[in-house]
């Protein structure tokens, strides 16, 4: 099996066993809560049909809702008493332009009711007893089918007792100053726990006409609204086990509150495995928003599951201690809605189950990615060894400067990094090859350059030493023939750079290869004169490849030039044209002197590499074949040589060029 094949096996068993158990997991929690918190909508909309059934006294919307105070009140005009209220502060009247921002709280104590009005005033004017009244309360009181009206107008900071004019109303208050306007506290001493309060606030802020210059009036008494302890025990009778409720109005104020407790359930029964809910919770992608925790005494109730209809939310608790599902119905009465009724649960117990199942799974899954993981240790190790071996045989094999020392010696094996050694084997050996040709290249270079060197040097002393003008026009002419030769050996090393440079320049079309040799062979008939030429090129089905026709008239040139010289006088070249599978291959067969045992096959191909023993003047610096290899390879074409029984081969296998149409076999 392949490397990389194991590789993605066990990547795919590191990611997948995770991925299951969290997906299994996930499906089972949300499972779980969605029944939870459909059961608990089912059983708040059960409750809320019960109670619109009920004959109880329900307050008119738009009232003061009274908060029930477990303290007495000291009335001095201050809010510290009134801390725990602030923020449900209720806005008093209408407010415009020219009417002072006011807000009330209402509380009360045995059955005296207090209250704490907030007005805010850029200037408090109080009562002048020569120019009249200044900033004032009206507040009317209504109790026992009566109403009456009491006027509060301060002199001066501080406490006072005010009595309406009937005799049927008495309050004590106190007046404060503010940074923003002026604070009231007042308590109804007469009567006794009131029905409805109606107060308007009235603004003076000219000292001398002591005109109103604004007044904040709503027509009508508000009706206190009362926690009632008859709705609370309904509620509490209704409700299901461990579970607390509160009966609100469409404004979100508590009319009742109730919990029942579970039997045998101890004060935070279902808190133990709180910090494994949350920690569960968070992996499976389920945590919940947190918000502050509902208390049983809260005065208003707002959130998103109170609504038009019967819905629930899972919330975390303020401290991140733990769930609890909230779910809503709204309560429906013949003239309208009523209320809702808001039900609460702890979760932590009901989803235990599913955090137990993921706890276990989570250690069989733990054991699993063990085993994995001592599997893809021990995977790693050895991999990782075999990679040492083979950096410590490149090392052996190549020394530091480059040079190579020996053959680089890799052990069997049918995966990615065996090839990669036996890869690294081949191009050592390469370089090992390019190494000796280097080292060749210089002895054979300056083989041919000294020799015409020397014909120069030796004509020109010649030429000093000698009168006669036929031994001066001899010497002349072999010192010219010296200059030949050491331009022609310029020359070709020139051409094969300027061939290289060019390679990429010229475009490559698709032509047929076939026609092009039959047209240069009929040529080379014509050229050499001494030697035979024949083609065999396919007649029944084009050699189609992609190519530069200029380019491969060049790669002939060179294969044909040294088939020749190669050629004994009045023997036939054969150029072939053979299609062979996805590739046409050229074929140039010349008699001969076969390859030469010192020389492979690839290394002919090199630069400087010859081997003919030539008695011309003519340098043979073995570039020919090379520049075959470098426009072959342009063409992604391979070049060879091989011998034959009564000669030698040279072939280069072309790419075959895509059919540019359907493809019809002659009949």
């Amino acid at each position: 099996m392949r490397l990389r094949t194991r590789l993605a096996l066990i990547s795919l068993l590191i990611l997948l066993v995770p991925l299951a158990i969290w997906q299994l997991v996930h499906s089972l929690e949300r499972s779980l809560r969605e029944s939870y918190q459909a059961n608990l909508v089912d059983t708040a909309r059960s409750v809320a049909g019960r109670l619109a059934q009920s004959d109880y006294a329900w307050p008119s919307p738009g009232g003061l809702y009274v908060h029930p105070a477990e303290r007495g009140f000291a009335i001095d005009g201050r809010r510290a008493e009134w801390e725990p209220w602030l923020d449900f502060a209720q806005r008093l009247g209408h407010e415009t332009e020219d009417t002072p921002g006011a807000s009330v709280i209402a509380a009360e104590r045995g059955r005296r009711l207090h209250l704490l009005v907030d007005v805010e005033d850029e200037r408090l004017v109080l009562a002048d007893p020569e120019n009249g009244a200044g900033d004032r309360l009206m507040l009317g009181i209504a109790a026992d089918g009566r109403d009456s009206t009491v006027e509060i107008i301060p002199l001066a900071p501080g406490w006072l007792e005010v009595a309406s004019r009937d005799g049927l109303a008495r309050v004590q208050a106190a007046l404060q100053p503010t940074e923003r306007g002026w604070l009231l506290e007042l308590v109804v001493v007469e009567p006794a726990q009131p029905d409805a309060v109606d107060l308007a606030v009235t603004d003076v802020d000219d000292d001398g006409t002591r005109a109103a210059a604004g007044a904040t009036r709503k027509r009508g008494f508000r009706p206190l609204i009362r926690r009632s302890p008859q709705m609370a025990s309904a509620l509490e009778g209704l409700l299901p086990a461990n579970a607390r409720g509160w009966l609100v109005n469409p404004q979100g104020w508590v009319l009742a509150g109730s919990a029942v407790r579970a039997p045998g359930e101890a004060d935070g029964g279902e808190t133990g495995s709180e910090l494994l809910t949350t920690l569960a919770a968070g992996l499976l992608g389920a945590l919940p928003r947190a918000r502050d925790e509902r208390e049983l005494e809260s005065a208003r109730l707002v959130g998103d599951e109170i609504g038009d209809r019967p819905a629930a939310v899972w919330y975390q608790a303020g401290q991140g201690t733990g769930f609890v599902v909230s779910a809503a119905a709204p309560l429906t009465g013949p003239d309208g809605r009523l209320g809702h009724v808001v039900i609460e649960r702890p979760a932590d117990r009901f989803v235990s189950a599913a955090y137990r199942a993921l706890l276990q799974l989570f250690v069989v899954a733990l054991l699993g990615m063990l085993v994995v993981a001592a599997v893809t240790i021990q995977f790693g190790v050895g991999l990782s060894r075999r990679i040492r071996r083979l950096k410590r045989a490149a090392e052996d094999a190549v020394s530091p400067d480059g040079r190579v020392r020996g053959a680089l010696r890799i052990s069997g094996g049918a995966d990615e990094l065996s090839e990669l050694g036996r890869d690294l084997a081949a191009m050592i050996d390469r370089q090992q090859e390019h190494q000796e040709h280097l080292q060749a290249l210089a002895s054979r270079l300056s083989h041919e350059l000294r020799t015409p060197l020397a014909m120069i040097r030796t004509s020109l002393d010649n030429l000093s030493e000698v009168e006669d003008e036929a031994a001066r026009e001899r010497y002349r002419i072999r010192a010219e023939a010296g200059c030949r030769r050491l331009q022609n050996t310029f020359d070709a090393m020139s051409q094969a750079a300027r061939i290289e440079a060019s390679l990429t320049e010229e475009p490559l079309t698709t032509l047929d290869l076939g026609k092009l040799v039959d047209h240069y062979v009929q040529g080379c008939r014509q050229t050499f004169g001494t030697h035979r030429f024949a083609a065999t090129v396919p007649t029944t089905r084009p050699a189609r490849i992609r190519a530069s026709g200029e380019q491969v008239a060049q790669l002939l040139d060179k294969l044909v030039e040294n088939a020749v010289d190669f050629t004994p006088t009045g023997g036939q070249i054969t150029l072939r044209v053979v299609p062979q599978g996805p590739s046409i291959s050229l074929q140039v067969d010349n008699p001969g002197s076969r390859l030469p045992e010192n020389l492979r096959s690839g290394q002919l191909f090199d630069s400087m590499t010859a081997s003919r023993q030539s008695g011309d003047e003519r340098s043979h610096l073995g570039l020919g074949l090379h520049i075959v290899r470098l426009i072959a390879g342009r063409h992604g074409a391979s070049c060879r040589a091989v011998d034959r029984p009564d000669g030698v081969r040279f072939q280069v296998d072309f790419p075959r060029a895509a059919a540019s149409g359907p493809r019809q076999d002659p009949l």
